[in-house]
């Protein structure tokens, strides 16, 4: 056996001492690979090992909540930057550092119509880049969840929820004539929709239950959550907590339209799937590319800066919501003949001779549409096939036209539609000047001061 004397000077000592300390961390838990990446390991050793040491002994929180099954697509987007940027506050707190939001899957929501497709229990990342998503706070999607679940407990094994907080609305909102956060628990009814005796009905999934389930009145912003995670939080200290909140949007803002909220939404970009088809349906049908249009956005949301010099395609887009609208809010909304006239108006006035129709009118509501712009083109999207309406789904296709208005030249929406909002926001991120995008349809083309939607303009750190 032969023995080699090597003299190591003290900077190679300092190595691999360092070298050391990076291996026995590696070494020291199963658990490093959730709280360090692989890369941040050997780059960043004694950040990650502080990291470890202040977090790795607290328990997993993992936060699951719900929509009111009546409430559609665009809000419940809404909904998740309201649990979003609480899950963001929630893991600077003590105790809840490991806190995970999981995603509630999308399945045959109101306004969803193809009844020929399935559309049950889609994943979040059908629709949104979740890798984007990931980069403002920990989210994961169901599957990721299950998967997780089923590493920490083994196969096949029923999802043992500890708490589950079904809320409410008070009945008298406001004391004294002040709106007060609050919360207060209540005798749950002897028969609901989703609870029996153990089993939880959870978006069709079989495999949940839990022993707790409590009925509680709730007003009050996210951050009352907190508090009442911390009053309902058992006494003896598991390495894992699973909570369900059902019906979330009863969870109001801390502040709307805030940086925060503006984060958040800058996350939430589209599946890429879904880019590629509005991109190449606006090569084809409105000549519009992101180069021309100085529409290009950097790779990542957080490289993204305040600027208003986004030109768009050379098209108008028009968002007419029908449907419900017609009788529930029928003082606002315009009849097909108005909307067109208005239509009309702002082509002539910015200069356009086609306009990109966004609306769940019906196909005759469409041609008498086009009727009353014969002078001009009128393009809609519509699926080339059976496959591709069943590979978007009917959310895809909705997004599909966001996309596409949110890169007109010019948007007109209508009055108090969350469709309309969300076009708003896409194209505060994009960049566009103010008035090409804040532009509401009134009732009769005869009364142009009409109430218009509230501008809440983009704001960035």
């Amino acid at each position: 056996m032969r023995l080699y004397n090597f003299n190591v000077t003290p900077m190679a000592q300092i190595y691999y001492s360092l070298l050391l300390v990076t291996i026995s961390q590696i070494v020291h838990t199963s658990h490093m690979r959730e709280i360090c990446e692989k890369r941040d390991i050997f780059f960043e050793p004694f950040r990650c090992q502080l990291y470890e040491l202040e977090v790795l002994d607290e328990p997993i929180t993992y936060l699951l909540y719900d929509v009111n099954p009546s409430e559609g697509f665009n809000l419940r987007r809404d909904v998740y930057i309201r649990m979003a940027v609480f899950l963001e506050f929630l893991r600077t707190q003590q105790g809840y550092r490991r806190a995970k939001l999981v995603l509630p899957p999308w399945s045959n929501l109101v306004h969803w119509r193809s009844h020929n497709i399935d559309q049950t229990q889609l994943f979040w990342n059908h629709f949104f880049d979740l890798r984007s998503m990931k980069q403002y706070t920990d989210v994961i999607d169901m599957d990721e969840f299950f998967a997780e679940y089923e590493r920490l407990h083994g196969p096949d094994t029923v999802v043992m929820l500890d708490e589950v907080y079904k809320m409410k609305h008070f009945e008298n909102m406001f004391e004294n004539g002040v709106f007060v956060d609050k919360f207060e628990e209540h005798v749950c009814p002897k028969s609901h929709d989703y609870y029996d005796g153990g089993a939880l009905s959870y978006f069709g999934y079989a495999n949940f239950s839990s022993e707790e389930f409590t009925c509680l009145h709730f007003q009050g912003s996210a951050m009352l959550l907190h508090k009442l995670l911390e009053t309902y939080k058992p006494q003896r200290v598991h390495h894992v907590r699973y909570v369900l909140v059902l019906n979330a949007e009863i969870v109001l803002h801390d502040l709307w339209g805030n940086i925060d909220y503006w984060e958040v939404r800058r996350s939430m970009r589209f599946a890429g799937e879904l880019i590629e088809v509005a991109a190449r349906f606006r090569a084809e049908y409105l000549e519009s590319s992101d180069q021309q249009d100085r529409t290009v956005r950097p790779a990542r949301w957080m490289d993204e800066r305040s600027h208003r010099n986004a030109r768009g395609g050379d098209y108008l887009c028009a968002h007419i919501r029908r449907a419900d609208f017609l009788y529930g809010r029928d003082k606002t909304t315009p009849t097909i003949q108005s909307a067109a006239l208005q239509i009309r108006a702002k082509l002539l006035e910015q200069g356009l001779k086609t306009v990109f129709i966004a609306s769940d009118c019906s196909r005759m509501e469409f041609y008498n549409l086009k009727n009353y712009l014969k002078r001009f083109r009128v393009v809609r999207f519509v699926p080339e096939s059976y496959e591709q309406r069943f590979a978007l789904k009917d959310g895809g296709i909705a997004i599909v036209d966001q996309i596409v208005c949110s890169h007109a030249r010019y948007f007109i929406g209508t009055y108090e539609s969350t469709f309309t909002y969300r076009i708003y926001e896409e194209r505060e991120i994009i960049g566009f000047p103010k008035d090409l995008t804040f532009n509401t349809f009134c009732k009769s083309e005869k009364d142009m001061n009409c109430e218009k939607n509230t501008v809440w303009p983009i704001v960035y750190h």
